[in-house]
């Protein structure tokens, strides 16, 4: 593991930075986790790949205006977007320099210029313009603020069609419950829907049949088993109901692009433990549930930091990464 000690020489407002955190106590029906990246393209590297996510991410986006020189927020313009699930690692094509901080949920539709995207990106400007401190916990009190105010919104995202199949169809939205393989047929028959009817709404709530997504499920499950325990890689293959440690080897590579080993190695390598160097806050600290710090090693020694998290599971009819943005948004993590 990195220790962030060794760090103590940079500037912190320049030290590329990838935190995830737990939502408070009455979010967390409605989301999964926050999440914040500050990067000077080491952590998201031309290279390096887009992982398959079962989440949608409506993330305040700001771009440095040139790759040189220190991340200057005041100079940054931010935009907020909505990146849905996607099936498949992708090989990114440009390395980002800037911020990117929103929640992860589950899926739901929300379309370009909707009030909750502008609202969040009006907030994350003001926040910058009036803080200087080189602390996260600003963003985070404000991402803490943005879902209280559209609460309701996320609460009552999920499109009617698909609530007409509850719980059903919630139930492979969330987690499931010990991985089983999903039976649409079975599913839609429970549902009292034909299954293209139920394949049809399921792809307008997710982009996603429901095969593919409760595998993107399990591969998020899976790689934060691989990057976070001490397990065997068997055991895991066991548990989260693959057919053998191959099989979960093969999953890995169609949807992180790399072998379980390598992928814990280089999480062992980047993840670091202590969050006090960028959370003041002790009740920050103790929501971070994952923090990656660049370790400063050559370019051929750390190519790829992303790591999907499980996360708790969404409960009822709420909405709780990614399709490959455009040009402007391509960031993935």
């Amino acid at each position: 593991m990195v220790d962030a000690k060794s760090f103590s020489g940079a500037d912190d407002d320049n030290v590329p930075v990838y935190a995830e955190l737990r939502p408070i106590q009455r979010h967390r029906s409605l989301i999964d986790h926050l999440f914040v990246l500050r990067d000077r393209g080491r952590l998201t590297g031309v290279g390096g790949n887009l992982f398959a996510s079962p989440f949608s991410d409506i993330a305040a986006m700001g771009r440095c205006p040139d790759h040189g020189g220190e991340h200057n927020r005041a100079m940054l313009v931010w935009k907020a977007i909505h990146l849905p699930p996607r099936f498949g690692r992708k090989p990114r094509q440009h390395s980002f320099h800037g911020w990117m901080l929103g929640i992860r949920c589950r899926p739901l539709d929300l379309r370009t210029g909707d009030a909750a995207l502008v609202g969040l990106s009006e907030l994350i400007t003001a926040t910058v313009q009036a803080n200087s401190e080189r602390t996260l916990d600003p963003f985070i009190d404000a991402l803490d603020t943005w879902i209280e105010d559209v609460g309701p919104r996320l609460n009552a995202a999920t499109p009617l069609q698909l609530r007409a199949l509850q719980p059903e169809a919630e139930d492979v939205l969330s987690v499931p419950r010990r991985y089983r393989r999903t039976c649409v047929a079975s599913l839609a028959a429970t549902a009292g829907v034909d299954p293209r009817t139920l394949q049809r709404h399921f792809r307008k709530r997710t982009g996603l049949g429901p095969k593919q997504y409760a595998a993107v499920q399990r591969f998020s499950v899976a790689l934060r088993r691989v990057a976070l325990g001490g397990e065997s890689l068997a055991n895991i293959a066991s548990e989260l109901g693959y057919a053998d440690q191959s099989h979960l080897t093969t999953d890995l590579g169609r949807h992180a692009g790399m072998p379980p080993g390598r992928f814990r190695a280089l999480a062992r390598r980047q993840i670091v433990q202590d969050a006090v160097r960028f959370f003041k806050d002790t009740d920050f600290q103790s929501r971070v549930r994952l923090l990656v710090c660049d370790s400063g090693l050559p370019d051929d020694a750390v190519t790829d930091v992303e790591i999907q998290s499980q996360g708790c599971k969404v409960r009822g009819p709420s909405p709780s990464q990614l399709r490959m943005p455009n040009r402007d948004g391509d960031a993935g993590y």
